[in-house]
């Protein structure tokens, strides 16, 4: 049967917990892409009269307990789970080299932009758990990438229908938008941790002399 099939018999026999479901998986890295699933949760919302508000609020939710499941696990399987997964999959290797370098880089801030890159995304979970980030600060960056990504993917869907063709373009352009702002998020935050690093720099030195 097909993905879309399946998806609304799931949500019209068991409504918002299989949406829950179906978001925690895909946040999980069950091949299910989000951007073919979001907005189809939000065209079945609109066809079905279900609260949009809930549906977001279940979306969201379901999407941070898949991300601090695959958290948990790079944190109990460590590197052994990422090279079993490379191995398996390589096409796998870009993504999870990547995301290493955003959290190398940009430490808490990469997790909450990679939720809005479709391949930074996909593994960053893993590695923050691998790496041992704070469970609470992932959560907290994860939890408001996670909540913008949902927010647009639904309501595309629930305001444009069951037009998927306009969806993917819309989707295309849009994760343009989400790379450029993204990189000037980053630059802002790189410049202002390197002035606030100066500061206390000549703070210390001040009080030295």
């Amino acid at each position: 049967m097909e993905l879309k099939l399946l998806i609304e018999e799931f949500i019209i026999n068991y409504g918002l917990i299989s949406i829950f479901i179906i978001v925690a998986l895909e946040y999980a890295n069950a091949p299910l892409p989000s951007e073919i699933v979001l907005p189809f949760v939000g065209i079945l919302a609109f066809k079905f009269d279900m609260n949009i508000f809930l549906v977001i609020l279940v979306s969201i939710i379901g999407g941070v307990f898949g991300s601090v499941l695959n958290y948990y696990l790079g944190y109990k399987l460590g590197q052994p789970l990422l090279s079993f997964i490379k191995n398996k999959y390589p096409k796998t290797k870009k993504s999870i080299k990547a995301s290493y370098r955003w959290l190398a880089k940009y430490e808490k801030i990469s997790v909450m932009l990679s939720r809005l890159v479709p391949l930074a995304r996909t593994f960053i979970s893993i590695v923050a758990g691998v790496t041992r980030m704070n469970v609470w600060q992932f959560t907290l960056y994860s939890a408001i990438g996670i909540s913008v990504w949902n927010i647009v993917l639904i309501l595309v869907g629930y305001f444009i229908g069951d037009n998927m063709d306009l969806i993917v373009n819309i989707m295309n352009k849009y994760s343009l938008v989400v790379g450029i702002i993204g990189i000037l998020v980053i630059g802002f935050y790189w410049i202002t941790l390197k002035n606030g690093k100066e500061k206390d720099s000549d703070k210390y030195i001040n009080q030295e002399v």
